[in-house]
C-alpha cells in the first residue's frame, strides 16, 4: 500500500482514494472523540489491529507513518487534514505547539487487540 494515500488534504478538496478505501473496515462513529496533543507529550509511533482516523482542526504537527515492511514517510499536517491509518500501519505525531482534532476508529473485530501496539 502507498502510505502517501493516508494523508488527505480535505481542505484542498482531496478525497479518500479508492485504493485506500478498499482496505478500510467500516468506521464506528460511536468512537468519535476530541483530542488535544501538546509538543511536550507527542504521540509515539504505534499501530492498531483496527483502522484509526485523525481529523485535525487546529495547530500544526508532523505525522510519521511506517508500514510493516519499513516504508516510512513524514508529513506536515494542519487544520482541514485527515490522516487515515489502516490496521497495522504505525503512526505518531509531534505537534509544533498544541494540535487539536477529532478521532475515531473502525469497527473492532472480536479477535483484535485493543489500544496502542508497538513493534
Amino acid at each position: 500500500m502507498d502510505i502517501n494515500a493516508c494523508v488527505i488534504r480535505l481542505g484542498q478538496g482531496e478525497r479518500v482514494s479508492e485504493a485506500l478505501g478498499e482496505c478500510l473496515d467500516t468506521p464506528d462513529m460511536t468512537t468519535i472523540g476530541a483530542f488535544s496533543v501538546s509538543k511536550e507529550h507527542p504521540t509515539e509511533l504505534h499501530y492498531h489491529d483496527y483502522d484509526e482516523y485523525w481529523y485535525f482542526t487546529e495547530g500544526m504537527t508532523t505525522v510519521t507513518l511506517r508500514t510493516a515492511d519499513g516504508q516510512r514517510a513524514s508529513y506536515r499536517v494542519s487544520a482541514g487534514d485527515l490522516v487515515v491509518t489502516p490496521k497495522g500501519i504505525e503512526h505518531g505525531h509531534v505537534p509544533e505547539d498544541v494540535v487539536k482534532g477529532v478521532q475515531w476508529v473502525s469497527v473492532i473485530h472480536p479477535d483484535a487487540r485493543r489500544g496502542h501496539l508497538y513493534r
